[in-house]
């Protein structure tokens, strides 16, 4: 190899790298903006938006209808263990 081939192929991976290093900036602003997004357009009345995680599974809830379920339960479990008593 010459130099003249080594300047070329230095350009070229140089170019390569930058391309690269480019597409997946501009993706990830475009893949983050998108999420922020939906986000907001799953948010409540108060622009709050509640994310539960379920190992792998994550669901957008309703924080009003979360703490009544959560309230719920705990109801249930002191009716069952005033039952339980003598």
């Amino acid at each position: 190899m010459n130099d003249l081939e080594i300047v070329f192929a230095v350009a070229a991976i140089g170019i390569l790298i930058g391309g690269m290093w480019s597409s997946y900036r501009l993706g990830f602003r475009e893949g983050t903006g998108k999420m922020i997004d939906f986000c907001k357009s799953k948010a409540d009345k108060q622009g709050m938006t509640t994310m539960h995680f379920f190992g792998e599974n994550i669901e957008f809830i309703d924080p009003l209808s979360y703490n009544k379920d959560v309230l719920d339960k705990i109801i249930d479990r002191l009716e069952e263990s005033d039952d339980k008593r003598p």
